[in-house]
């Protein structure tokens, strides 16, 4: 709750005006072919930095929209952890990466922050569902309405934040169950041993 308009300032030229925009006719940019692609090509809004390539903060919508066919591809977010901090949130319906949490999936209204390299992903139920996609028709993402607010800058969560009584406590159960199938290191692993024993050939 803020009792400060953002609109009560003084302006020394020209105007300034509430600007209302309908998200859901944002035109998504995706790709046709396979993956799940950077979530910098839903910006709507950008406000740069002093560095090139890197935004002071971007406004991101999650429109609705269709997802790449391409089998053997992975259509929710990946899991990853980003220099960027993320704060998303959800404005109505389902959001794809967190439907299956034990407490109904991304609920209307929420959010959820994630700061700089704070690692995170689509929650266990959303993942093992997406594995055993086929993708081999499109899949149309038209239930849900979601935004991503994201910045280089550190967020500070204030005390009534922090507090909140119906802040989740237990987020990150939403990965327990998660199966490790990484099989790099196994590998590096392997090629290691062959060195070895070829270097003591």
């Amino acid at each position: 709750i803020t009792f400060h308009s953002p609109y009560n300032v003084v302006a020394w030229h020209g105007n300034y005006l509430p600007f209302k925009y309908n998200l859901e006719r944002f035109c998504a940019v995706n790709s046709v072919t396979y993956d799940h692609l950077d979530p910098s090509i839903y910006t709507v809004l950008t406000c740069m930095g002093t560095e090139d390539g890197t935004a002071l903060a971007d406004f991101v919508i999650f429109p609705p929209r269709i997802m790449a066919t391409d089998t053997n591809t992975l259509r929710p977010p990946w899991f990853h952890r980003n220099t960027m901090t993320e704060f998303m949130g959800l404005i109505y319906g389902n959001y794809d990466a967190k439907e299956g949490s034990k407490k109904g999936g991304f609920q209307p209204g929420g959010a959820s922050l994630h700061p700089c390299m704070t690692p995170h992903g689509p929650d266990t139920p959303s993942y093992e569902k997406a594995v055993q996609d086929p993708c081999t028709t499109p899949t149309k993402l038209d239930s849900g309405l979601a935004f991503m607010f994201e910045t280089s800058l550190q967020l500070y969560v204030t005390e009534y934040g922090r507090n909140w009584r119906r802040r989740d406590l237990e987020y990150a159960d939403c990965w327990s169950g998660l199966q490790d199938t990484f099989t790099g290191w196994r590998l590096l692993e392997e090629q290691r041993q062959q060195q070895q024993q070829q270097s003591k050939n």
